[in-house]
């Protein structure tokens, strides 16, 4: 089974980036987390086995950080895949 990968961009509460930035290192799911400057602040690489598992993970971990002021997700496309030619 292929892995689903997802980006999530996370907008943080003033002076909380660093607390952050490390809970979101600490789960097994994200794959490499990048600290951005402009309208977000962290974007982190997602691996889940299922849109239930990515779901999950964004609802119940992600999302419940003391922080974390937003979130949006994007999940990858793979041209190779979709395109013939």
């Amino acid at each position: 089974m292929k892995m689903l990968i997802s980006y999530s961009l996370i907008r943080v509460h003033p002076a909380q980036d660093k607390e952050v930035y490390e809970a979101v290192q600490a789960f097994r799911e994200v794959k490499e987390t990048i600290i951005t400057y402009g309208e977000y602040d962290l974007i982190i690489k997602v691996g889940s086995d299922s849109l239930k598992d990515l779901d999950n993970f964004i609802f119940n971990k992600l999302r419940t950080i003391s922080g974390v002021a937003s979130t949006t997700t994007l999940l990858e496309a793979r041209p190779k895949e979709m395109v013939k030619g």
